[in-house]
């Protein structure tokens, strides 16, 4: 096979092994209502189904900090195809279990495998992207996912309307992409570290500095935000559009997936917005879009209404998912990319499963809709408080800056300084990103 084709065969499997991670909880949304009746009868049913969706969610969270020391330590390709062959099983399982109990640990063991895919294929994708180039890497990621979210929840949809248990079925994807990664996947490390010794001292020593740590740690607290938002949507909109004319599964489903349609096309815009526009400005926008379109949503009477704002969700999850990535990789050194992005992907899940948690009792108290707009309020001020960082910062420039209106995020030295025998291709070919530069 030609080298060529072989990576544009290796950079599509990374994609659609991404966009499969989104779906470890949102392929059975349509199925909650149908669920819902099923197991009324058993203790807390009505309850445990709507966690039944987000439980993948707490064991990707539990697990992803691990899969991103293992696959630090001891390289990517074992954890992926193990990873996806547990997908597809405990993701199958649901469609031949009958207890809710039997369901909610099989959903939990989907969570463990969605932690190692989303972390081994996040790494290899940043394995092999140069560091001027990975806006552009995120936001094709955050295509396919988007992509993902389409298809297979609007095909969720459709076979939630046959029976509740049939999209279970769409898990068994990971079973066809496990020959492929067996294929295809053959570095069991980092490029960037394959002549290089993997420690415990050396990772350590390689680790992000304080300025770098500042920004990973303001990325992981936007995202956890975002996804606890996020997720309100499949959570709440199979029951919220009951109250609408002719609300059903199928067309929840349908409008689900024009979540997924606008996230796509948003992503397609984010690789071009990515170089003109510095991460903190894109996310202050983003924000605030998503701001907008919760509370539009919240007050939705109609469905082109309702449309409306989801359409703005999309557009904002489409820029805001890929810009928070991008903005922590540019700062992450190579040593430590495989923990950082483990400790992201435990963030952004355990975001998704408490989001229910959380948001259960403020729906109980002020209905699904005021809930939306309290959300998005919320969402605004936060867009708010980042626009007020910016300000301050135009009123105290630093000089080692080239545009005065962005916030320096001053990558570690460690990265600047190493040789290209320890930093490969991508010390090589670009240097990290800086706001500075990107605005």
């Amino acid at each position: 096979m030609p080298s060529s084709l072989q990576t544009r065969l290796r950079d599509l499997l990374l994609m659609i092994a991404s966009s499969i991670t989104i779906i470890g909880t949102t392929a059975i949304a349509a199925s909650l209502p149908r669920m819902s009746q099923v197991f009324a009868d058993t203790p807390h049913g009505h309850y445990l189904v709507k966690i039944s969706l987000t439980v993948p969610a707490l064991a990707a969270g539990v697990f992803a900090i691990p899969s991103g020391q293992i696959v630090d330590r001891w390289g990517r390709r074992p954890l992926f195809i193990g990873s996806l062959v547990l997908y597809g099983v405990c993701g199958c399982a649901g469609f031949l279990l009958h207890s809710l109990y039997a369901i909610l640990v099989s959903r939990l063991l989907l969570g463990a495998a969605v932690a190692g895919v989303s972390t081994c294929a996040t790494a290899l994708i940043a394995d092999y992207t140069p560091r001027d180039q990975i806006g552009r890497a995120m936001g094709r990621q955050s295509l396919f996912m988007a992509l993902g979210n389409v298809v297979f929840v609007f095909a969720g949809g459709l076979l939630a309307d046959h029976g509740w248990r049939w999209p279970f079925l769409l898990y068994g994807i990971g079973f066809l992409l496990v020959p492929v990664a067996g294929a295809l996947i053959r570095e069991s490390r980092s490029p960037a570290h394959a002549d290089a010794p993997t420690t415990a001292s050396s990772l350590a020593s390689e680790g992000p500095t304080r300025a770098a740590t500042g920004t990973i740690t303001l990325t992981y607290v936007l995202l956890f935000i975002n996804m606890i938002g996020y997720f309100m949507v499949p959570v709440y909109l199979p029951f919220y559009i009951t109250s609408f004319h002719h609300g059903s599964s199928v067309r929840a489903g349908a409008l689900l997936s024009v979540v997924g349609v606008a996230w796509a096309l948003s992503s397609v815009v984010y690789r071009r917005l990515a170089q003109r526009i510095s991460y903190e400005r894109i996310a202050l926008l983003t924000f605030g879009l998503l701001g907008a379109a919760y509370m539009m949503l919240g007050t939705a009477s109609s469905y082109p209404v309702l449309v409306a704002a989801l359409i703005l969700t999309g557009a904002g999850l489409g820029s805001i998912i890929p810009n928070l990535n991008a903005w922590m990789l540019s700062v992450t050194p190579p040593a430590t990319k495989g923990r950082v992005i483990g400790a992201r992907v435990s963030i952004t899940f355990l975001g998704q499963f408490v989001s229910p948690v959380i948001t259960q009792p403020l729906t109980s108290a002020v209905g699904i809709g005021h809930s939306y707009v309290i959300v998005g309020c919320t969402m605004v001020a936060i867009g708010g408080g980042i626009g007020a960082t910016l300000l301050l910062r135009l009123q105290r420039p630093s000089p080692t800056l080239d545009a005065p209106g962005d916030v320096a995020d001053v990558a570690p030295p460690a990265v600047k300084r190493c040789s290209p025998s320890a930093c490969g291709t991508d010390a090589q070919t670009a240097a990290p990103r800086t706001s500075s530069e990107s605005g």
